[in-house]
Formats: C-alpha cells, sequence, structure tokens
C-alpha cells in the first residue's frame, strides 16, 4: 500500500472516531432527559438494548451470507464475551453512574478510558507508548482534572459513589477496545458490532430477568410510557447507540484502539457545551480552561504517515474468512 493510501485509511479512521465521540458525548444528555420521566437505569439498558437489537441482528445475518464466513464455535464465543466488556458491562455501570452524577462529570471520568487503554496496551501487549501520545495524554488530562475537581465540589458526596462507577465503566470499555482489534480483523468491523451488541443484549434481558425475580415491586411501578419518553429513548437507541458503535468499530480497524481512543476525548467538550445549554449545569472559568487544554490535547493527535506496523487495513471486510 502506498502512502497515498495510508494517509487515506489513516483520515478515514479519525474521521470516524470523531464522529462517534460526538454521537456519544450526546448520550448522557439524553439519558439525563429520560431519568426526568422516572425511569431507572436497568429499565433504560434494557429497552435500548431491545430496540437496537433487531438492526444488528439484521446487518450481521447480512454480512454472513454475503460474505461467506466459516470460523470455528470458539471465535464467535471470544467475540461475544469481549462486546459483554463494551456494551453490558461499561454500559450498565455508566448508566448507574449517571444517576447519581451530572452529565458533564460523567463524560470527564469515562473518558479516562484513553489513558486505562494505553496502560494496558503497553503492560499487556507490550506497545510502545510515543512521546505524542504521552504529550497528548498529559494536555487532555490535565484539562479534564481541571474540569473533574471543579465539579466535584459543587456536587457533594453522592458523585462518590457515582464516580466509582462511572470510572469502572471507562476500565471496562478500554478492555473492549483493546481486545476488540484481533476480532474485528477475523470478522469485520461491522460484524462484530453486531455480534457485541447481540451478546450485550441477551447478557441485558437476563440481568432484568434476575433483578425482576428478586426484587417484590420493580421500578417499573415508578415510570410510565409517554410520547416524550418513546421519543429519547428513540434517540438513544439509534443516534446515542446504533450509529456510533459502527463508527467506532471501523476507527479501530483503521487506526487502532489507542489512536480511536485519544481522538475521543473531544466528547467530553462537546458534552459539557451541551449540558450547559440543555441541562442548565453549572460552567465555570475552570471549565473553560480544561475544555482549552483538551483541545490542544486533541489537536496534537495527527494520523502519522508511516506507520511502524502494517496498516490496519480490515481484510476481512474485503474478502471471505477462512481458517
Amino acid at each position: 500500500m502506498n502512502n497515498s493510501s495510508i494517509d487515506t485509511v489513516n483520515k478515514q479512521g479519525f474521521t470516524y472516531a470523531i464522529g462517534a465521540a460526538l454521537l456519544f458525548s450526546c448520550k448522557p444528555i439524553i439519558i439525563k432527559w429520560a431519568y426526568g420521566y422516572g425511569i431507572d437505569a436497568l429499565s433504560l439498558m434494557l429497552l435500548r438494548m431491545a430496540l437496537a437489537l433487531p438492526v444488528y441482528l439484521l446487518i450481521g445475518a447480512i454480512l454472513i451470507r454475503k460474505k461467506n464466513i466459516r470460523l470455528p464455535a470458539k471465535h464467535w464465543l471470544s467475540a461475544a464475551f469481549v462486546g459483554l466488556f463494551g456494551y453490558y458491562l461499561a454500559t450498565f455501570l455508566d448508566l448507574k453512574g449517571l444517576e447519581l452524577a451530572n452529565a458533564q462529570l460523567e463524560r470527564i471520568i469515562l473518558y479516562a478510558y484513553p489513558t486505562v487503554v494505553v496502560i494496558l496496551g503497553a503492560i499487556i501487549f507490550k506497545h510502545k507508548v510515543s512521546k505524542q501520545q504521552l504529550g497528548a495524554l498529559a494536555l487532555c488530562y490535565a484539562g479534564i482534572i481541571c474540569i473533574f475537581l471543579q465539579d466535584l465540589s459543587l456536587q457533594g458526596e453522592q458523585v462518590i459513589q457515582g464516580s466509582l462507577l462511572i470510572l469502572l465503566s471507562a476500565v471496562s470499555y478500554a478492555i473492549y477496545m483493546l481486545f476488540s482489534k484481533k476480532h474485528i480483523d477475523k470478522f469485520g468491523s461491522l460484524l462484530f458490532t453486531c455480534i457485541s451488541m447481540s451478546s450485550a443484549t441477551l447478557a441485558t434481558i437476563i440481568h432484568a430477568g434476575i433483578s425482576l425475580t428478586l426484587t417484590t415491586e420493580t421500578s417499573a411501578n415508578n415510570w410510565q410510557f409517554s410520547n416524550e419518553l418513546i421519543a429519547i429513548i428513540l434517540l438513544l437507541t439509534f443516534a446515542a447507540t446504533v450509529i456510533p458503535s459502527f463508527m467506532i468499530s471501523e476507527a479501530v480497524s483503521r487506526i487502532g484502539a489507542a489512536n480511536a481512543a485519544l481522538t475521543g476525548t473531544v466528547g467530553p467538550i462537546m458534552t459539557s457545551i451541551l449540558a450547559v445549554v440543555l441541562l442548565g449545569e453549572v460552567f465555570t472559568l475552570y471549565h473553560g480552561l480544561g475544555m482549552v487544554l483538551v483541545i490542544l490535547g486533541v489537536s496534537r493527535l495527527k494520523p502519522k504517515k508511516k506507520p511502524k506496523e502494517k496498516p490496519l487495513v480490515n481484510d476481512a471486510e474485503n474478502k471471505e474468512v477462512k481458517v
């Protein structure tokens, strides 16, 4: 592959990553709207997953038939297991955390996952951390910490539990990002996303069933469907779940987990703006300073013209996978 083709692949990867980050940044705003109608985290997650499942099943079935993908069962099970970290565990912990923390704080903590991706990648896979990555991380997280400390002083003790839940969500998503690459190479980004979301939906249904049997009074008694709530759930499902989930998989297949994760730090900026405008959350000088530092950090994340490793081109999307 020549340099021009490599540049195109990298630029496409960063475009997908930034687009996914912007759409995902709307998620806490939409979730807060839903909570305003009395719905709980597990019920919201179940409805969101159930609505998205037919889309993933349909696309997955088309891809399997079109590409004639034939792999041993262990590869399918492994992909499904990895998907649990990214779309079941990380989502549930995030939603529970949002019941206690505000939207800006959630997005700030959740985007600690680029650091976790880089650290775990270096420890587990011996990935080399470049000076550019270190500099970008330093700038981004100086800004994130600045906003975090300000919000912590304003919210009170309830955000401690919320922050811990969201931090665990970040770790879970980082694990998903790290281990998704090899599955994307085998299945292709679209099919892997379908497998991941399907397994996450199944886990959510099982979780909801167990929760229902263990509790005599469900939280469903505290909320009712309305046209507004239905519209919010549909927006959450497709604009902040289905579309960005495919985009982030495409990004990882092109530029790798670490670069995709780092680019996603643009998310807290958009979330802060939306939280202030749409939710009426407080915005201070510290928030402004933090946002500037994050922007400077993201500006250092430029595609490499000559990557050391083989370009991350998704061969599984272009030809049959055979074992």
